[in-house]
């Protein structure tokens, strides 16, 4: 009889264990810095009007829905409301201390800009109910098992840093993916802007769904009044990376025409640990030299140096029918690096006159469409840190003529 207690219990205790497992265990919480080194957000967003584009469609809120376009004040139980464009409120008072506008769009992630987003205000009822906890925002996304991804969001603080009171309260957020949270983030007053705050993580083993959420936690009225929008969920895949870098011109005739021969390296570089496939590299030489009197491709090779891998060149690349420099299936594995030699006739025009341009990248990484826009320079990352999209390292190649026929490399960030 003793035994078969005994039996009992371990099957009871057992079968507790395995009930009350949290969903956390479902992922691997990576951290609030985004996708892990060498690697960048790619692919298409897996979470539903993720903009507000659509008002409140694909996901829940413990906040009220207001409607669209109003103040969701304290005085009528806060909530939420989707707003569009630039927004003043109170509207009532003569010097108002909550100012709503657009979201400019974030390159780095591949994020464009958005008109809509989502005004919270939670009250003093909504955090009582939540013991200083509401959740703004929750979706069920579709994901695929043992993939890391990133779980970002953007949050603007309404309040002007100058006109509102002192002592208000800055929002407190938090993100969580399936209950797992990745800490607090305080969005502040200063500097005003758009802020992003994220959570990467990797799947587990046949993990085919997640729910992210995203709370309040600020716990106080007096202020807590901001927007969010865009909020991502991406794939981190290996990224890629172009430069271009310009050599100063040289005087140069082409068929008895006096002109200039502009060289060019152009380096193309697998900054992840995993190899891309379908890389392609586009040059619109047409649009650079549009204010040209003339100009044609005279050499388009690669640089056979130690450090560099080959790629097969476009032996139809013109800059303008065909602006490929590559042909297509070329693929670089992890950390290789390519680099192209440009050579450019031009005969630019009497008056000053800006070449500028920028090469256009795309590559296959894992399954998802990775891409790079090329910044001045030899080196496509030169802060190392395997992505290639921030925006001090996106710059346009540029050279200038004068009537001097002076030139100078200029950056253009």
């Amino acid at each position: 009889m003793r035994q078969s207690f005994i039996l009992i219990m371990v099957v009871l205790l057992w079968s507790n264990t395995i009930a009350t497992q949290p969903a956390s265990a479902a992922i691997h919480n990576i951290g609030s810095g985004g996708c892990p080194a060498n690697t960048v957000v790619g692919g298409d967003n897996l979470v539903q009007n993720g903009d507000f584009a659509q008002g409140t469609s694909g996901f829940s809120s413990e906040l009220t829905n207001r409607g669209n376009g109003v103040y969701p004040d304290d005085s009528g139980g806060g909530g939420f409301s989707i707003q569009n464009g630039s927004v003043v409120y109170p509207p009532f008072e003569s010097n108002p201390y909550l100012f709503g506008r657009p979201f400019p769009g974030d390159v780095q992630r591949d994020v464009p800009p958005s008109n809509t987003y989502f005004y919270s205000n939670p009250s003093a009822e909504n955090y009582s109910a939540g013991n200083g906890r509401v959740n703004l925002w929750t979706q069920v996304v579709n994901v695929a098992p043992n993939t890391t991804y990133d779980f970002f969001a953007y949050f603007d603080n309404l309040l002007d840093p100058v006109k509102s009171a002192n002592g208000t309260a800055d929002p407190i957020i938090e993100l969580r993916v399936n209950n797992t949270s990745v800490g607090t983030t305080v969005v502040s007053k200063t500097p005003d802007r758009w802020v992003p705050i994220q959570f990467a993580f990797t799947t587990g083993t046949g993990v085919t769904s997640i729910t992210l959420q995203i709370d309040s936690l600020t716990n106080n009225t007096f202020g807590d009044d901001f927007a969010m929008t865009q909020i991502n969920l991406k794939q981190c895949v290996s990224g890629v990376g172009a430069a271009k870098y310009a050599f100063p011109p040289q005087a140069a005739q082409h068929y008895g025409e006096d002109g200039y021969r502009l060289e060019y390296l152009i380096t193309v570089r697998n900054l992840g640990a995993d190899p891309v496939n379908d890389l392609q590299a586009v040059d619109d030489l047409a649009a650079v030299f549009a204010g040209a009197e003339a100009w044609v491709v005279m050499t388009l090779e690669n640089v056979n140096e130690s450090g560099f891998v080959p790629l097969t060149v476009n032996p139809n690349f013109n800059g303008q029918t065909d602006k490929q420099l590559l042909v297509p299936g070329q693929s670089l594995a992890a950390g290789q690096t390519a680099r192209l030699r440009l050579i450019v006739w031009v005969q630019p025009p009497e008056g000053p006159i800006v070449f500028a341009n920028q090469v256009q990248l795309t590559a296959i990484s894992g399954n998802v469409i990775v891409t790079d826009t090329s910044n001045s320079g030899l080196d496509p990352d030169p802060n190392g840190n395997g992505d290639p999209k921030e925006v001090n390292e996106s710059g346009t190649t540029v050279t200038i003529f004068t009537p001097y026929q002076y030139w100078l490399p200029v950056v253009l960030r």
